[in-house]
Protein backbone atom coordinates (compact mmCIF):
# COMPACT_ATOMS: atom_id res chain seq x y z
CA UNK A 1 0.00 0.00 0.00
CA UNK A 2 1.02 3.66 -0.83
CA UNK A 3 -0.10 6.30 1.11
CA UNK A 4 0.32 10.31 0.16
CA UNK A 5 -0.58 12.83 2.06
CA UNK A 6 -0.91 16.39 1.01
CA UNK A 7 -1.18 19.76 2.70
CA UNK A 8 -0.63 23.22 2.28
CA UNK A 9 2.45 24.44 3.15
CA UNK A 10 3.71 26.80 6.07
CA UNK A 11 5.24 28.70 3.35
CA UNK A 12 6.69 27.80 -0.03
CA UNK A 13 9.41 28.74 -2.48
CA UNK A 14 8.94 28.93 -6.16
CA UNK A 15 10.80 25.70 -6.20
CA UNK A 16 7.87 24.04 -5.08
CA UNK A 17 4.08 24.99 -3.95
CA UNK A 18 2.59 21.97 -1.81
CA UNK A 19 4.26 19.37 1.33
CA UNK A 20 4.32 15.86 1.26
CA UNK A 21 4.58 13.05 3.53
CA UNK A 22 5.33 9.72 2.13
CA UNK A 23 4.59 6.59 3.61
CA UNK A 24 5.41 3.20 2.33
CA UNK A 25 3.76 0.28 4.41
CA UNK A 26 5.67 -3.86 5.04
CA UNK A 27 6.44 -5.37 1.92
CA UNK A 28 6.08 -2.52 -0.65
CA UNK A 29 8.56 -3.34 -3.79
CA UNK A 30 10.55 -0.34 -4.07
CA UNK A 31 9.90 -0.52 -7.80
CA UNK A 32 6.88 0.96 -6.86
CA UNK A 33 9.44 3.62 -5.68
CA UNK A 34 10.67 3.93 -9.07
CA UNK A 35 13.26 1.17 -9.09
CA UNK A 36 14.45 -1.27 -6.74
CA UNK A 37 17.45 -0.98 -4.68
CA UNK A 38 20.71 -2.05 -4.55
CA UNK A 39 21.45 -1.31 -0.50
CA UNK A 40 21.03 -0.93 3.07
CA UNK A 41 22.14 -0.38 5.95
CA UNK A 42 19.00 0.92 8.46
CA UNK A 43 17.75 -1.73 10.26
CA UNK A 44 14.24 -0.47 9.67
CA UNK A 45 14.49 -1.76 6.21
CA UNK A 46 15.40 -5.22 5.02
CA UNK A 47 16.01 -6.57 1.63
CA UNK A 48 15.07 -9.63 0.60
CA UNK A 49 15.04 -10.14 -3.70
CA UNK A 50 13.58 -7.12 -4.79
CA UNK A 51 11.94 -6.46 -2.11
CA UNK A 52 12.34 -4.14 0.91
CA UNK A 53 10.53 -4.72 3.76
CA UNK A 54 9.67 -2.06 5.99
CA UNK A 55 9.02 -1.53 9.30
CA UNK A 56 9.17 1.63 10.59
CA UNK A 57 5.98 3.83 11.38
CA UNK A 58 7.47 7.34 10.45
CA UNK A 59 7.48 8.73 6.85
CA UNK A 60 10.12 7.56 4.47
CA UNK A 61 10.17 10.73 2.73
CA UNK A 62 8.69 14.26 4.29
CA UNK A 63 8.59 17.73 3.21
CA UNK A 64 7.09 19.13 6.14
CA UNK A 65 7.32 23.10 5.49
CA UNK A 66 10.03 23.39 3.14
CA UNK A 67 11.62 26.07 3.67
CA UNK A 68 11.24 26.70 7.65
CA UNK A 69 12.23 24.69 10.70
CA UNK A 70 9.87 24.33 13.28
CA UNK A 71 8.72 27.28 15.93
CA UNK A 72 8.35 26.05 19.25
CA UNK A 73 7.49 28.16 22.23
CA UNK A 74 11.07 28.31 23.59
CA UNK A 75 12.68 28.73 20.34
CA UNK A 76 10.40 31.82 20.32
CA UNK A 77 11.21 32.44 23.56
CA UNK A 78 14.97 32.74 23.08
CA UNK A 79 14.89 34.37 19.98
CA UNK A 80 12.54 37.29 21.11
CA UNK A 81 15.22 37.56 24.26
CA UNK A 82 17.91 37.67 21.55
CA UNK A 83 16.32 40.21 19.57
CA UNK A 84 15.90 42.58 23.31
CA UNK A 85 19.31 42.48 23.37
CA UNK A 86 20.10 43.53 19.78
CA UNK A 87 18.38 45.88 20.06
CA UNK A 88 18.47 46.82 24.03
CA UNK A 89 22.15 45.66 24.34
CA UNK A 90 20.89 43.93 27.75
CA UNK A 91 23.27 40.93 28.39
CA UNK A 92 21.00 39.28 31.16
CA UNK A 93 18.68 38.94 27.55
CA UNK A 94 21.33 37.51 26.39
CA UNK A 95 22.28 34.76 28.78
CA UNK A 96 18.66 33.81 29.28
CA UNK A 97 18.52 32.98 25.55
CA UNK A 98 22.01 31.12 25.98
CA UNK A 99 19.91 29.00 28.79
CA UNK A 100 17.32 28.21 26.89
CA UNK A 101 19.07 27.39 23.35
CA UNK A 102 21.80 24.83 25.94
CA UNK A 103 18.60 23.31 26.74
CA UNK A 104 16.34 23.02 24.13
CA UNK A 105 19.41 22.02 20.94
CA UNK A 106 19.01 18.40 22.04
CA UNK A 107 15.64 17.63 22.21
CA UNK A 108 13.68 20.19 19.58
CA UNK A 109 15.70 21.11 16.51
CA UNK A 110 18.88 19.41 16.10
CA UNK A 111 20.59 20.78 12.80
CA UNK A 112 18.26 23.77 12.45
CA UNK A 113 18.68 27.38 13.70
CA UNK A 114 19.29 27.10 17.02
CA UNK A 115 22.86 26.17 17.36
CA UNK A 116 23.61 29.28 14.86
CA UNK A 117 21.76 31.41 17.45
CA UNK A 118 23.39 29.94 19.95
CA UNK A 119 26.65 30.89 18.61
CA UNK A 120 26.02 34.49 17.98
CA UNK A 121 24.81 34.73 21.44
CA UNK A 122 28.45 33.18 22.41
CA UNK A 123 30.01 36.04 20.38
CA UNK A 124 28.46 38.72 21.68
CA UNK A 125 29.32 38.16 25.06
CA UNK A 126 32.76 37.06 24.54
CA UNK A 127 35.41 39.68 25.07
CA UNK A 128 37.57 41.27 22.37
CA UNK A 129 40.33 38.53 22.25
CA UNK A 130 37.90 35.43 22.38
CA UNK A 131 35.62 37.18 19.42
CA UNK A 132 38.70 37.58 17.24
CA UNK A 133 39.84 33.97 17.52
CA UNK A 134 36.25 32.98 16.84
CA UNK A 135 36.18 35.10 13.82
CA UNK A 136 39.94 34.00 12.27
CA UNK A 137 38.47 31.87 9.60
CA UNK A 138 37.85 34.21 6.72
CA UNK A 139 34.20 31.91 6.01
CA UNK A 140 32.96 32.42 9.58
CA UNK A 141 33.89 35.86 9.85
CA UNK A 142 32.07 36.84 6.61
CA UNK A 143 29.10 34.84 7.38
CA UNK A 144 28.76 37.11 11.07
CA UNK A 145 29.35 40.26 8.97
CA UNK A 146 26.75 39.65 6.80
CA UNK A 147 24.58 38.97 10.04
CA UNK A 148 25.41 41.93 12.01
CA UNK A 149 26.56 45.08 10.19
CA UNK A 150 24.64 47.99 9.85
CA UNK A 151 23.35 47.58 13.54
CA UNK A 152 22.73 43.67 13.13
CA UNK A 153 20.24 44.53 10.73
CA UNK A 154 19.67 41.28 9.03
CA UNK A 155 20.07 39.28 12.31
CA UNK A 156 17.69 41.33 13.57
CA UNK A 157 15.35 40.79 10.06
CA UNK A 158 16.18 37.10 10.44
CA UNK A 159 14.46 36.56 14.17
CA UNK A 160 11.69 39.29 13.43
CA UNK A 161 10.46 37.48 10.16
CA UNK A 162 11.37 33.74 11.62
CA UNK A 163 9.54 34.13 14.97
CA UNK A 164 6.55 36.78 14.07
CA UNK A 165 7.93 39.12 16.08
CA UNK A 166 7.02 42.21 13.74
CA UNK A 167 4.75 42.40 10.73
CA UNK A 168 6.31 43.39 7.43
CA UNK A 169 4.48 44.30 4.69
CA UNK A 170 4.90 41.69 2.26
CA UNK A 171 5.21 38.65 4.72
CA UNK A 172 2.22 37.07 2.60
CA UNK A 173 3.64 37.56 -0.80
CA UNK A 174 6.04 36.09 -2.95
CA UNK A 175 8.45 38.48 -2.71
CA UNK A 176 8.40 38.69 1.28
CA UNK A 177 8.14 34.52 1.08
CA UNK A 178 11.67 34.43 -0.84
CA UNK A 179 13.28 37.23 1.20
CA UNK A 180 12.34 34.83 4.69
CA UNK A 181 13.61 31.80 2.94
CA UNK A 182 16.86 33.22 1.65
CA UNK A 183 17.61 34.44 4.80
CA UNK A 184 17.03 30.90 6.95
CA UNK A 185 18.87 29.29 4.08
CA UNK A 186 21.93 31.96 4.88
CA UNK A 187 21.71 31.07 8.52
CA UNK A 188 21.19 27.26 7.94
CA UNK A 189 23.78 26.36 5.09
CA UNK A 190 26.94 28.61 6.70
CA UNK A 191 26.19 27.62 10.65
CA UNK A 192 29.60 27.66 11.95
CA UNK A 193 28.34 24.84 14.31
CA UNK A 194 27.26 22.73 10.80
CA UNK A 195 30.24 20.33 11.64
CA UNK A 196 28.97 19.33 15.11
CA UNK A 197 25.57 17.85 13.85
CA UNK A 198 26.51 16.67 10.00
CA UNK A 199 30.49 15.72 10.17
CA UNK A 200 31.16 18.20 7.06
CA UNK A 201 34.69 17.44 7.60
CA UNK A 202 34.02 13.55 7.19
CA UNK A 203 31.79 14.07 4.10
CA UNK A 204 34.62 16.30 2.60
CA UNK A 205 37.37 13.57 3.15
CA UNK A 206 35.04 10.87 2.02
CA UNK A 207 34.59 12.34 -1.14
CA UNK A 208 38.49 11.70 -2.34
CA UNK A 209 38.95 15.04 -4.26
CA UNK A 210 42.18 15.26 -5.72
CA UNK A 211 43.87 19.07 -6.78
CA UNK A 212 42.83 19.23 -10.44
CA UNK A 213 39.08 18.62 -10.14
CA UNK A 214 35.95 19.94 -11.96
CA UNK A 215 33.03 19.81 -9.45
CA UNK A 216 29.46 21.00 -9.59
CA UNK A 217 27.61 22.56 -6.49
CA UNK A 218 24.34 22.05 -7.19
CA UNK A 219 22.35 23.75 -5.36
CA UNK A 220 25.19 25.66 -3.69
CA UNK A 221 23.41 28.52 -1.32
CA UNK A 222 25.97 30.73 0.02
CA UNK A 223 28.71 28.61 -0.81
CA UNK A 224 29.01 26.43 2.34
CA UNK A 225 30.43 23.16 0.60
CA UNK A 226 31.99 25.44 -2.40
CA UNK A 227 34.73 27.17 -0.46
CA UNK A 228 35.88 24.14 1.20
CA UNK A 229 35.98 22.25 -2.36
CA UNK A 230 38.09 25.31 -3.89
CA UNK A 231 40.36 24.30 -1.05
CA UNK A 232 40.47 20.92 -2.31
CA UNK A 233 41.17 21.20 -6.29
CA UNK A 234 43.68 23.47 -5.37
CA UNK A 235 44.50 26.67 -8.33
CA UNK A 236 44.02 24.31 -11.78
CA UNK A 237 40.94 22.86 -10.47
CA UNK A 238 37.38 24.81 -11.04
CA UNK A 239 33.93 24.60 -8.70
CA UNK A 240 30.40 25.45 -10.14
CA UNK A 241 28.45 27.30 -7.44
CA UNK A 242 24.85 26.46 -8.93
CA UNK A 243 22.32 27.87 -7.09
CA UNK A 244 18.48 28.95 -8.29
CA UNK A 245 18.68 32.35 -5.74
CA UNK A 246 20.95 35.04 -6.94
CA UNK A 247 20.96 36.50 -3.98
CA UNK A 248 23.22 33.24 -2.50
CA UNK A 249 25.62 33.24 -5.83
CA UNK A 250 26.06 37.28 -5.15
CA UNK A 251 27.22 36.74 -1.35
CA UNK A 252 29.58 33.78 -2.99
CA UNK A 253 31.15 36.12 -5.41
CA UNK A 254 31.40 38.86 -2.45
CA UNK A 255 33.62 36.53 -0.97
CA UNK A 256 35.68 35.48 -3.80
CA UNK A 257 36.58 38.75 -4.79
CA UNK A 258 37.37 40.04 -1.13
CA UNK A 259 39.19 36.74 -0.44
CA UNK A 260 40.59 36.48 -4.17
CA UNK A 261 39.87 33.67 -4.78
CA UNK A 262 39.52 32.77 -8.66
CA UNK A 263 38.34 29.15 -8.84
CA UNK A 264 34.56 29.52 -7.89
CA UNK A 265 32.55 30.21 -10.56
CA UNK A 266 28.97 30.87 -9.84
CA UNK A 267 26.32 29.81 -12.18
CA UNK A 268 22.81 31.06 -11.99
CA UNK A 269 20.52 28.28 -13.00
CA UNK A 270 16.83 27.02 -12.96
CA UNK A 271 14.82 24.20 -11.71
CA UNK A 272 15.24 21.86 -14.54
CA UNK A 273 18.98 22.28 -15.70
CA UNK A 274 22.37 22.60 -14.19
CA UNK A 275 23.02 25.65 -16.44
CA UNK A 276 26.64 24.65 -17.01
CA UNK A 277 28.02 25.75 -20.97
CA UNK A 278 27.49 22.87 -23.34
CA UNK A 279 29.96 20.57 -23.23
CA UNK A 280 31.11 21.46 -19.65
CA UNK A 281 32.01 18.32 -17.87
CA UNK A 282 33.02 17.59 -14.39
CA UNK A 283 34.38 15.02 -12.05
CA UNK A 284 31.49 15.17 -9.34
CA UNK A 285 27.80 16.44 -9.42
CA UNK A 286 27.39 17.38 -5.25
CA UNK A 287 24.10 17.59 -4.33
CA UNK A 288 23.12 18.31 -0.37
CA UNK A 289 19.96 18.42 0.88
CA UNK A 290 18.28 19.14 -2.42
CA UNK A 291 17.26 15.36 -3.29
CA UNK A 292 14.58 15.07 -1.42
CA UNK A 293 12.78 17.75 -2.94
CA UNK A 294 13.64 16.76 -6.29
CA UNK A 295 12.13 13.56 -4.88
CA UNK A 296 9.07 14.41 -3.77
CA UNK A 297 8.08 17.87 -5.60
CA UNK A 298 9.19 17.51 -8.96
CA UNK A 299 6.99 16.25 -11.53
CA UNK A 300 8.57 13.31 -13.85
CA UNK A 301 9.14 15.06 -17.04
CA UNK A 302 11.25 17.84 -14.94
CA UNK A 303 12.83 15.21 -12.52
CA UNK A 304 13.69 13.30 -16.09
CA UNK A 305 14.43 16.62 -17.80
CA UNK A 306 17.31 17.57 -14.44
CA UNK A 307 18.98 14.77 -14.20
CA UNK A 308 19.84 14.41 -17.97
CA UNK A 309 21.27 17.52 -17.50
CA UNK A 310 23.76 16.16 -14.60
CA UNK A 311 24.64 12.72 -16.51
CA UNK A 312 25.22 14.63 -19.52
CA UNK A 313 27.74 17.05 -17.20
CA UNK A 314 28.87 14.02 -15.77
CA UNK A 315 32.82 12.80 -16.94
CA UNK A 316 33.33 9.48 -18.12
CA UNK A 317 34.14 7.81 -14.48
CA UNK A 318 32.16 10.70 -13.20
CA UNK A 319 30.36 10.75 -10.01
CA UNK A 320 27.21 12.18 -8.72
CA UNK A 321 26.75 12.27 -5.23
CA UNK A 322 23.84 12.83 -2.73
CA UNK A 323 23.84 14.16 0.43
CA UNK A 324 20.84 14.26 2.56
CA UNK A 325 19.14 14.02 5.44
CA UNK A 326 18.09 10.82 7.14
CA UNK A 327 14.62 9.08 9.19
CA UNK A 328 15.83 9.34 12.23
CA UNK A 329 14.33 7.49 15.20
CA UNK A 330 14.49 6.13 18.72
CA UNK A 331 17.62 7.74 21.00
CA UNK A 332 19.31 10.00 18.36
CA UNK A 333 18.70 13.63 17.91
CA UNK A 334 15.65 14.49 16.43
CA UNK A 335 16.23 16.44 13.12
CA UNK A 336 13.42 19.27 12.60
CA UNK A 337 13.45 19.33 8.77
CA UNK A 338 12.78 17.55 5.18
CA UNK A 339 14.15 14.24 5.09
CA UNK A 340 14.39 11.24 2.55
CA UNK A 341 15.20 7.34 3.51
CA UNK A 342 18.41 6.82 1.46
CA UNK A 343 16.57 3.32 0.14
CA UNK A 344 14.18 5.56 -1.95
CA UNK A 345 16.88 7.48 -3.44
CA UNK A 346 18.96 4.63 -4.35
CA UNK A 347 15.79 3.15 -6.39
CA UNK A 348 14.90 6.32 -8.25
CA UNK A 349 18.52 6.46 -9.14
CA UNK A 350 18.81 2.84 -10.24
CA UNK A 351 15.90 3.36 -12.44
CA UNK A 352 17.78 6.92 -13.78
CA UNK A 353 20.60 5.24 -14.70
CA UNK A 354 22.95 5.32 -11.94
CA UNK A 355 24.69 2.50 -9.86
CA UNK A 356 25.34 3.25 -6.07
CA UNK A 357 28.95 2.55 -5.31
CA UNK A 358 29.45 4.07 -1.81
CA UNK A 359 26.93 4.48 1.14
CA UNK A 360 28.44 6.86 4.20
CA UNK A 361 26.09 7.31 6.98
CA UNK A 362 28.01 10.77 8.75
CA UNK A 363 25.94 11.12 11.58
CA UNK A 364 22.18 9.62 12.50
CA UNK A 365 20.91 12.44 10.39
CA UNK A 366 23.30 12.87 7.83
CA UNK A 367 24.06 10.22 4.89
CA UNK A 368 26.04 9.93 1.94
CA UNK A 369 25.66 8.34 -1.76
CA UNK A 370 28.00 8.36 -4.40
CA UNK A 371 26.70 7.15 -7.83
CA UNK A 372 28.26 6.59 -11.72
CA UNK A 373 26.49 5.78 -14.47
CA UNK A 374 25.81 2.52 -14.52
CA UNK A 375 27.46 0.53 -17.66
CA UNK A 376 26.73 0.59 -21.31
CA UNK A 377 24.38 4.03 -20.52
Amino acid sequence: MLILFLMLPFRSRPLAALALSLTLSAGLPLAAAAGDASATSDDNAHRSGDWIRITSKRSLANLESIDSFGITEQGTLAARLLLSYLTGGDPAALRSAQRIYAAIIPKENHGGDYTALQWFSEVFLADMAERKARLQDPLVASYFRFFTENDHAVLKEYLQRKYHLKEFPDQESEKGRNRSAFLEDSILFSNPRREQWEKSSAIVERLGITPGSTIADIGSGPGYYSFKFARRVGPKGRVFAIDTVKQHLDYINRLTRQEGISTITTVHNHNESLGLAPGQKVDLAFMCSLYHIIYIVYRESARETFLESIKSSLKPDGRLVIVDNAVVEGKDPPYHGPYIAKELVIAQLKHYGFELVDDFQATPQRYLLSFRLSRGR
